[in-house]
């Protein structure tokens, strides 16, 4: 090859490598930037300022584009500002809201992959949000219209939607408002520490009481230890206990009977402690217990007042409204 082939070559190459570097540039992106619509002039009222936050938050969001989830942050701190919004608007207007955002989630990319990677990382957020134990915002209605959007999506094929259908029989039950699930038990209140004969079963809705405290827990939980001294400690729910007005029913799904037993002698006496020996509550999952501790409170008829509180402040301030203390 002689010097003019040489140089002509080179220069070719040096030629296609510059255009590689320049088209590799354009394709670098400038990061996304989100800031939701204002609030139009002629709404006037906080209850209608309110309402179009939450049902208009996402229309300048863009979801037609798969950089809104591959972006580190974009999503998870939007809808983080939207799920302290929807704690400030009523129950009907918020389902609306996500409603709204899980149908522009599925729907506003062209490609049918991408709608289908941006839905499920909205659905994971909502997830997080609504249904993880240590989540404050945790909230069966809205969880449940999530999964209702997920559930009917055409971008999922029946396998994928197996566990949102299993979340959603899990959300369904127990609700507040609803009876509460019976179940059956082996008592280890009258001969304490022992247990009763594992034939002579009691059940839930024997239990007569103005109110029962339903407290699930494991061996070995340090969580569990807290919420038994925190309600040991609580006035209120102490003097109801006194005054035989209130039950509080720890129950072990579990089936170490034997584990259970050993830690019954540090539970206080004046409750009521509970086996499952026939593993219902454990494999029928009547109860969501995903994570334990649990609490769920009942009125005198077992209907729930609340589930899976938050907290014993929580338990304490429904008790306040419903027994009509100061």
């Amino acid at each position: 090859m002689n010097a003019s082939v040489r140089c002509l070559t080179f220069f070719l190459t040096a030629l296609t490598f510059v255009s590689c570097i320049r088209g590799n540039r354009e394709k670098v992106r400038e990061p996304l930037v989100f800031s939701p619509p204002p609030i139009p002039i002629l709404v006037t009222s906080q209850e209608e300022a309110a309402r179009f936050r939450v049902l208009h938050y996402w229309d300048t969001f863009p979801f037609d584009d798969s950089l809104c989830i591959r972006q580190e942050g974009f999503a998870d701190k939007a809808y983080s500002t939207y799920a302290n919004i929807l704690q400030q608007a009523g129950s009907a207007v918020a389902r609306q809201g996500l409603e709204r955002m899980m149908d522009r989630a599925a729907t506003s990319a062209e490609e049918p992959s991408v709608r289908k990677q941006i839905l499920l990382k909205f659905y994971g957020l909502s997830e997080h949000f609504y249904y993880h134990p240590n989540s404050p915002y945790r909230n069966d209605d809205l969880f449940m219209t999530v999964l209702e959007k997920m559930i009917a999506s055409p971008l999922l094929d029946t396998l994928e939607k197996e566990r949102h259908i299993y979340l959603m029989r899990l959300a369904r039950k127990n609700r507040v408002g609803m009876p509460a699930e019976d179940f059956s038990f082996v008592s280890a209140v009258r001969n304490f520490p022992n247990t009763d004969n594992p034939s002579s079963l009691r059940t839930l809705y024997q239990i007569r009481s103005d109110y029962v405290l339903i407290l699930f827990i494991n061996l070995g939980c340090t969580s569990c230890r807290e919420s038994i001294d925190q309600i040991k400690s609580s006035e209120i729910l102490s003097e109801m206990v006194k005054k035989k007005r209130l039950t509080i029913l720890t129950v072990y799904p579990d089936k170490e009977l034997e584990g259970w037993q050993t830690v019954l002698p540090e539970l206080p006496p004046d409750w009521t402690h509970a086996y499952d020996p026939t593993g219902l509550i454990r494999d029928s999952s009547i109860y969501d217990l995903k994570a334990i501790p649990s609490l769920y409170l009942l009125d005198e008829s077992k209907r729930v007042l609340v589930k899976d509180a938050l907290s014993v402040r929580h338990v304490e301030e429904v008790i306040r409204q419903k027994a009509h203390f100061l």
